[in-house]
């Protein structure tokens, strides 16, 4: 099975990086759950297309021990997308980035469940993603090279009301504080049955990039 995902949402796995707020929850424990299909080895991602990138490709080329490695690439023909991924510093990766002009390659970790998302530092570090059983007002959270990373749950809907795909779904939306120039906060969408649906990005000149993401 392909997941069809716009490839801006991609990049914002390693792109975004958060700032800390009080009242954390620590992600020092693995999220449980069972492994998901959309985690398996050899799984592809099928992007829609964007303007300013091209030739994009992701698949998963490994998983042990519950951890699924993203392989990525694309050629980026707006410099914008290589300038955010460039400010990002190297720790708060989680995983690995090579840019060659225009040309970008990545090896994203991330333990992907029926419960949830959870990203991988190269440390060893945990952040968790979306956990479907979260209340409003959940906040994950580590610390990565110095700085504290979080996410925080801001919606989940108690009947169907988003509408996606030609039907309505439940979803829960999740607040990403992000710490590169430019970008003030993102919003990803998540339905606990078919995964990331969407997310939304927020520019600091007020205008907002909204996406659609398909199964």
């Amino acid at each position: 099975m392909k997941t069809r995902i716009n490839t801006l949402f991609l990049l914002s796995f390693f792109v975004f990086a958060l700032v800390s707020c009080d009242s954390l929850v620590s992600d020092s424990e693995d999220i449980g759950g069972s492994q998901s299909e959309f985690g398996e080895l050899g799984h592809e991602i099928d992007f829609g297309p964007i303007q300013g990138i091209s030739n994009s490709n992701v698949f998963v080329s490994d998983l042990e021990d519950g951890v699924s490695t993203y392989t990525c690439s694309a050629t980026a023909t707006n410099s914008t997308y290589i300038d955010l991924l460039e400010s990002v510093p190297e720790e708060l990766i989680p995983g690995t980035v090579s840019i060659t002009g225009n040309s970008v390659e990545a090896n994203i970790n991330m333990k992907v469940t029926d419960e949830g998302a959870q990203l991988i530092f190269n440390g060893g570090e945990k952040l968790t993603l979306i956990n479907y059983s979260a209340k409003v007002g959940d906040k994950y959270s580590t610390k990565v090279g110095g700085v504290t990373l979080e996410n925080e749950v801001t919606e989940k809907s108690t009947e169907d009301d988003f509408y996606w795909g030609g039907m309505y779904i439940k979803v829960i939306k999740v607040k990403a504080k992000s710490t590169v120039p430019g970008i003030s906060d993102v919003i990803l969408i998540y339905n606990h049955k078919f995964g990331l649906v969407g997310a939304d990005v927020y520019f600091e000149d007020g205008s907002v990039k909204y996406i659609g993401i398909f199964c």
